[in-house]
Parts: C-alpha cells; structure tokens; sequence
C-alpha cells in the first residue's frame, strides 16, 4: 500500500527525494518559475500548460529543498521566501541579479499534511505557502505569484503532488503513471473534489 507523502519523508534518507509536478488546488495551474519575472518568482499561470518538474529534496524529518528540476544556465536553483520582499517566493535575491543557489534558512521548507499526495507547505515563518488571489501583470508576462502568508482558502495552500520520479530505493510513493480515475477521486474526495471536473481535467493533463 502506497503511503502518506509526510510519512515517506521521514523514512527517507536525507537527499533528492522525488521529481514532480505540482499542482496547486486552486485551478490557477501549474506551480512554475517564470526567469528574470519579478526576481524569477515561483507563479501559477492557467494559460501555460507546458511541462514544469521539480525536485525535493529532504533535509530533516520534515523539511525539504524545492528546485526546478531542469538547471537554469547550468544553475540548480532554490526557491527561497523573501522576507525581504514582502515573503513572495522566487530563485532570485531581490533587487539584485543574485540566483539562490544553496539552501539557508530561506529555502527550508516544511512539508505538512496527512494526504497521499496532497501536501501543504511552509516557509520559514511557519505560514502557508499559496497561490496570491491577486495576479500579478509585468512586463510581457502574468501569474499568480507565490506568498508565505497563509490563505483563507485551502485550495490555494494545498498542492496536488503529480510524482514523475521516486528518487530514492524503497519509498511507496505512486507516481502519476500509476494513477487511475478512481485513485484521484479518493485522493481528493476528502478535499470536496473528487468529482471536481477542473481539478481532475488538470490532473489528467499531467498524466497526459
């Protein structure tokens, strides 16, 4: 029997642990990172659904690392919760061409939730990582950016996890290969969304 993401964290070995796509359960799209944009900020933009994999990597019992999975100008690259930028997240140091390229308290992030693959994260501030409600429209490009300040609506905070890679011998994660129908409406039944055509239709464009 597969197991809870949480749990598998905590019997894994400290290292990459999976590649993925994320989901958020909001309906905004995928979670990407949109290059020299607002400091290169981790953001939700429904119009693009082109492929964007990230890896975690643990660091503790319940802290991971989050990186796109595909180096950038031969780059890995952390997401990182600027306090000094009012906790949106991003790869890039604010006001400032400095890339986040090593993990410090900024890019610790908790991973929290007792779901499958469904998990809810945390900056270092202990406040929800969500989708902002507001969009945010610069230069040539919008999306809905990343914040560590909580949401009132879960569906913002909560992140469907669409595994593409389990990284380390032994975990019984399920990757999205080995979904069916009736494994994400049991996945997402508990969040009122098992039979939700959007969030199921952008589940199956992953598997896709």
């Amino acid at each position: 029997m597969a197991v809870i993401l949480a749990d598998a964290l905590g019997a894994a070995e400290a290292g990459p642990l999976l590649t993925a796509e994320l989901l958020p359960l909001n309906n905004k799209g995928k979670l990407r990172v949109t290059y020299n944009w607002l400091y290169s900020a981790l953001n939700c933009d429904p119009g693009d659904a082109t492929r964007f994999s990230w890896t975690l990597t643990k660091l503790d019992q319940t802290q991971v690392s989050l990186s796109p999975t595909d180096q950038y100008r031969g780059m890995t690259l952390f997401a990182s919760v600027r306090d000094d930028w009012d906790w949106f997240v991003q790869v890039q140091a604010p006001r400032s061409a400095d890339w986040i390229k090593a993990v410090g308290g900024d890019e610790r992030i908790t991973l929290v939730g007792d779901d499958l693959l469904i998990v809810g994260l945390q900056g270092f501030n202990n406040q929800a990582i969500a989708v902002d409600a507001a969009l945010s429209v610069h230069d040539n490009h919008s999306g809905y950016r990343l914040r560590s300040v909580g949401s009132a609506d879960p569906k913002s905070r909560l992140f469907f996890v669409g595994v593409t890679q389990v990284l380390q011998v032994g975990l019984r994660i399920p990757t999205l290969a080995q979904l069916t129908p009736e494994n994400l409406r049991e996945i997402l039944g508990p969040h009122g969304l098992g039979d939700d055509p959007d969030v199921l239709k952008g589940i199956a464009a992953l598997q896709g």
